[in-house]
This record gives C-alpha cells, sequence and structure tokens, in this order.
C-alpha cells in the first residue's frame, strides 16, 4: 500500500500526521508542496488547499484529526488514543482545543484574512502569544498522572500539545518550565525520539 504525505515545512498540522506515521512505523512518501503550488495544482488534491493530505490507495484523506483518526483505526497498535474511553475522551479533549482553540485561530490565513494591516513580524508576534496564552489554560489539566499529557502512555494529546509549544518557539516566544519538561519527559522515550519530525 502507497501511502503518501503531502506536506509543507513548519506546517504543524502536518508535524502531527508525520510523528504519527513514524511512531505506528508505517512506511510513506512526504511530498513537499510550495507555497505556490498551494494555491494552484495542489488544490487538485485539496480543495482546501491546506496540508496535510494523505493519499491512500487511491483515497485522499484532508484535515489532520481525520488523518490521524484513519491511522489509528487502520494501524491500531501501538495506539496513540488511550487504553479506555475515558482516556480516549480526555486525549480528544486535548487534541481539539488544540486544534481548534489554538491552532486556527493563529493560523495564517486566518490572520491574513482578520488582521491585514498587520506585518509579518506582528502576525508572528500576535502568533506566538496566542500559542502561549491559550497553553498557559491548558497548562493545570495535562500532565497530571505522569509527564505524559494524559495518562501514563505517550498519546496523540502529546503529539498535539509539544508541536503546538514548538510553533511557538518558532514565532519568537519565551520558553515556558512546563512545555519545556513535558518535551524533555516524552523525548526520554527512545520510540518518541525516533519518530519525533
Amino acid at each position: 500500500m502507497d501511502v503518501l504525505l503531502y506536506s509543507t515545512k513548519g506546517s504543524n498540522s502536518s508535524e502531527r500526521v508525520e510523528w504519527t506515521l513514524n511512531f505506528k512505523r508505517v512506511p510513506y512518501n512526504r511530498i513537499e508542496v510550495s507555497s505556490e503550488e498551494l494555491t494552484t495544482t495542489y488544490l487538485d488534491i485539496n480543495p482546501f488547499g491546506y496540508v496535510p493530505s494523505l493519499a491512500v490507495g487511491g483515497s485522499v484523506i484532508t484535515e489532520s484529526m481525520a488523518i490521524i483518526e484513519y491511522l489509528e483505526e487502520r494501524f491500531p497498535n501501538p495506539t496513540l488514543l488511550g487504553r479506555d474511553l475515558i482516556e480516549r475522551a480526555h486525549i480528544r479533549r486535548v487534541c481539539e482545543y488544540v486544534n481548534s482553540s489554538i491552532h486556527s485561530p493563529q493560523n495564517r490565513t486566518v490572520l491574513r484574512f482578520l488582521r491585514p494591516e498587520l506585518d509579518e513580524a506582528s502576525k508572528r508576534d500576535l502568533r506566538g502569544e496566542w500559542i502561549l496564552q491559550c497553553l498557559e489554560k491548558l497548562r493545570i489539566s495535562i500532565c497530571i498522572d505522569s509527564g505524559y499529557a494524559v495518562g501514563k502512555e505517550f498519546s496523540l494529546a502529546d503529539i498535539f500539545v509539544a508541536s503546538i509549544y514548538k510553533k511557538a518557539l518558532q514565532h519568537g516566544c519565551t520558553e515556558s518550565q512546563f512545555y519545556n519538561k513535558h518535551l524533555s519527559y516524552i523525548r526520554g522515550n527512545r520510540s518518541v525520539l525516533v519518530s519525533e519530525p
């Protein structure tokens, strides 16, 4: 089965999918999509013009959470969604918060529409501030049972949290002791470390 991941360097959503593929040891080919292609030829693959997209056996799946849910069902071991219904619900809660409340408002496309007057440097600062402000709210409800975001095993919650935190750092934000500790903890797991994009 050929698996193609359409991605763009620096895409937080693409990193989530790539990390999942690597952790589950699913062989795939990564196709870099240029900024120009996102608004031209790539629209034939994903009419939304966003990455990532995953092509599998003639079908194309878009949106990182939908892709990851597909991968979890298609390749259930090792699991990234927890061991029981409650843990799965908490993992999905964290992912949904990161995906909808943190990621979407700071997305470059959204900011271009809502704040067209801002230059790129100002948008970058605003994006980073937004991520850290939202991560501060999330902090009190994660890493309760261990250094992992939810429960005592590496999960999608860790991927979503670590990826968005690294995005804040790319925007030049001050490091967070809490989230640095989380990154160090998950990277202490060799399978996690070698699968991180």
